[in-house]
């Protein structure tokens, strides 16, 4: 239990150094305001603290949910971007499909 506990802490001291940190940088104007609009949008931090979750959390369902929620925050922008790129969908999927039975796993 101690262990799983002192992995939990890990996953919300790293978040939380991450956001200080970043915050930090951004009070002494050493982020660039390009750089700073995308990283402190509200709508980023979900998807930032769910890779996080992911890789420092014992259980990933906490950074599933996290991820998920970051998703449906940015889905208007996700379906504008598809929209852009619908026509290269196909193409791209002929592609992987190849490539996939090149590369792929052989018996």
């Amino acid at each position: 239990m101690a262990s799983k506990k002192k992995s939990s802490n890990l996953a919300w001291g790293i978040t939380l150094l991450l956001f200080g940190f970043l915050f930090l940088l951004r009070q002494l104007q050493i982020v660039p305001p390009e750089v700073g609009a995308i990283l402190f949008d509200i709508k980023n931090f979900p998807l930032i603290a769910g890779v996080i979750f992911l890789f420092f959390h014992p259980s990933s369902s906490i950074g599933i949910v996290l991820l998920v929620v970051g998703v449906l925050f940015r889905l208007s922008e996700i379906i504008a971007w598809t929209k852009n790129f619908s026509e290269f969908i196909l193409p791209v999927l002929l592609i992987v499909a190849g490539g996939i039975l090149i590369f792929g796993k052989r018996k």
